[in-house]
């Protein structure tokens, strides 16, 4: 009996870990689905595991830890067969967005800084609708064979996340042709993304 009480209390241990792991909503799912809804579609959606709770960058001062309390990875898709946008939707542990933010920006700065000519990346900034907007963009197409344009977009009504990295694409294959045609796409996007925080948050 002793032996069967022993074994048990691993068993239960390892339950009540699962347990603490699983999920008691999805606040982040009206979000994905408002942003499927648009032109720019997803075919796959994945959800962080519910054991991951935070995530590293680099910073000039060492290593950043950002909260995740919940998150999902989204390839989305505009018109053609390759993805335009490999975004990051996240939900900031309680209380932590406002750290998580001065990370995000002190992470994006370092970014800006260290970019070097001809390749000069400024850290722009934004706000729109309540939701702030941080970019760093390839001043040409042709200079970037994969990420061209990175976005960071920040909702601390509803503490959320969107770290969106807008790809190029083989030239034989892209949806645009010219840096204008990008940045009229790009923009499309972003306006898209910033209504649906906007209008999704919880």
């Amino acid at each position: 009996m002793k032996h069967r009480q022993l074994l048990a209390i691993p068993l239960l241990a390892a339950a009540l870990a699962t347990q603490a792991q699983e999920r008691t909503g999805d606040p982040l799912a009206p979000l994905a689905q408002c942003i499927h809804r648009s032109e720019f579609q997803f075919r796959q959606q994945d959800r962080l595991p519910a054991h991951v709770t935070t995530r590293s960058v680099k910073l000039a001062t060492g290593e950043g830890q950002i909260s995740v309390a919940d998150g999902y990875r989204l390839m989305l898709f505009h018109k053609g067969s390759l993805p335009f946008v490999n975004l990051k939707i996240e939900r900031s542990a309680e209380g932590r967005f406002a750290a998580d933010r001065d990370t995000i920006v002190a992470q994006m700065q370092q970014m800006s800084a260290n970019s070097k000519p001809p390749q000069l990346v400024p850290l722009e900034t934004d706000t729109r609708q309540g939701v702030e907007v941080l970019g760093l963009n390839n001043p040409k197409i042709t200079q970037s064979s994969g990420v061209i344009s990175l976005y960071t977009l920040l909702h601390a009504a509803s503490g959320t996340v969107a770290s969106a990295y807008l790809l190029n694409q083989p030239a034989d294959k892209r949806e645009f042709a010219t840096d204008a045609q990008y940045q009229a796409l790009r923009d499309q996007f972003l306006a898209s993304l910033v209504a649906c925080m906007a209008d999704t948050a919880q």
